[in-house]
């Protein structure tokens, strides 16, 4: 199985080199992206030239972890292939954005790097000034700092939430009752109603929602309107404000919560069952195999479930919308600083995250 995987690699980059040279040589490709091409397929096979290398022989003499490293490498060549012909690039092009000014005119860009003019359109008397993007977005743009703040709170508070209220629901949906398949729909339905399709369908053909956008603040729409109705019977605006809270994050923790169900459904599942016969001939109640045995086996997955819903977060972010405002208005500088800012900012929490459960995830293998 290693020999003939080595050799569909050896052949994979065979066929692209010799694909390369032919269209270099007819011209058929312009010449920049031929040599681009030609220097990331040289790259990619000398980056796997060891495994290439690597003999039946001398593979069976390594210990099983090694194995899995070797085997993981190979089968990690795709993803870095697609990250450096389509990823690397635009990646390195952000970053020298986010500290220049970019002049996009005639289907050309102009980068002024470490520079930035007072009047925008004319490209005049620079003014040097590496980190002038990010002095923009930190301290100039008075909504990006402030919803940033908000999303690292809200994140970091949702999911500790989330990650709990999906453990409870799927050891729950993971019990044997009637109409329990009827159940796990239920509790998935709200990922499919958040999908954009069902917005798009919503907004466009909802006849209640079309009639409360033309109402505006009329009769029909104070009919819908929870808030107005408590404060109308008298209750005292800090309990409405209070009660409006707890509904909404209620309903955000169980929209939010569907495919992190599925993931600790699917762990729950696959915990052996001789573990529980175990613990309940030693007269273990299901409280007590709950904190002994699901959870310290599914511990692992709960790293995947947080990382899982702190990206879904950030992508669900209002900070998306102002700096998508920012390339809307061909600030392509002020742009790429915020995205930037936004992605290590995304980095930090999951480091934090993953450091912080990495102390007390369980791995059977290990014990």
């Amino acid at each position: 199985m290693f020999n003939r995987l080595k050799e569909k690699i050896k052949a994979f980059f065979s066929d692209l080199w010799v694909t390369l040279k032919e269209k270099y040589r007819t011209s058929k490709l312009p010449e920049f992206f031929a040599k681009c091409w030609h220097y990331v397929s040289i790259g990619l096979y000398y980056l796997f030239w060891p495994l290439l290398k690597l003999k039946q022989k001398t593979y069976d003499k390594l210990r099983y972890d090694q194995q899995k490293v070797v085997v993981s490498l190979i089968f990690l060549t795709p993803v870095l292939f697609g990250f450096i012909v389509f990823f690397a690039y635009p990646l390195i092009m952000s970053f020298i954005y986010s500290f220049s000014t970019v002049q996009a005119a005639g289907g050309k860009a102009t980068i002024y790097f470490g520079q930035y003019f007072q009047t925008k359109g004319v490209y005049e008397n620079p003014i040097h000034d590496l980190f002038h993007n990010y002095k923009y977005a930190l301290r100039v743009n008075a909504d990006f700092p402030v919803q940033l703040v908000n999303t690292i709170r809200d994140t970091a508070i949702d999911t500790v939430v989330i990650a709990i209220f999906s453990l409870l629901i799927a050891v729950m949906l993971n019990g044997k009752f009637k109409g329990r398949a009827f159940v796990r729909a239920v509790f998935f339905l709200p990922v499919i109603l958040n999908s954009e399709a069902i917005d798009a369908a919503i907004d466009k053909a909802s006849t209640v929602d079309a009639v409360l956008n033309s109402m505006g603040s009329g009769a029909l729409r104070a009919i819908f309107d929870l808030n107005m109705f408590m404060v109308q019977i008298g209750l005292p605006v800090t309990l409405v404000n209070f009660l409006s809270g707890i509904t909404t994050a209620i309903y955000r923790t169980i929209s939010y919560s569907g495919v992190q169900i599925l993931i600790f459904l699917a762990a729950i599942q696959s915990v052996p069952t001789h573990l529980y016969e175990a613990a309940r001939i030693e007269g273990a109640t299901k409280y007590e195999s709950f904190w002994k045995i699901t959870l310290p086996m599914v511990s692992p997955i709960i790293m995947t479930v947080v990382v899982y819903t702190i990206i879904d977060s950030f992508l669900r972010s209002e900070v998306n919308n102002i700096i998508n405002i920012q390339l809307t208005n061909a600030n392509y500088g002020y742009h790429a600083a915020m995205s930037w800012i936004y992605m290590i900012c995304s980095i930090l929490l999951l480091a934090v995250s993953l450091f912080i459960l990495s102390k007390v995830v369980f791995y059977q293998d290990e014990r």
